[in-house]
């Protein structure tokens, strides 16, 4: 399986790595964070959501867009969330 490269205190939209039709998702807006010291190598694509929950496992942040949120706004919410948890 592929692999992607989620650096050090880096944040980035899933939303072209997931599969839409297998994955099933509340939202195709996934925003995953690490707040690690070291680089992770992740799958991609996203198949499922227990990717995802195994993308936690290892330490990521992943978060849904919220309905009502930009994806800026998304975006900059797990930024924060990465910078608090990197200190």
């Amino acid at each position: 399986m592929p692999k992607i490269v989620v650096e050090s205190g880096m944040v980035l939209n899933m939303g072209g790595f997931i599969l839409e039709r297998k994955a099933n998702l509340p939202t195709v807006d996934v925003i995953v964070g690490n707040p690690l010291k070291e680089d992770v190598k992740v799958p991609a694509p996203v198949y499922s959501a227990s990717q995802l929950d195994e993308y936690r496992k290892i330490g990521l942040i992943v978060e849904y867009m919220q309905e009502d949120e930009s994806l800026s706004e998304a975006l900059e919410r797990v930024k924060n969330k990465v910078k608090e948890q990197m200190r």
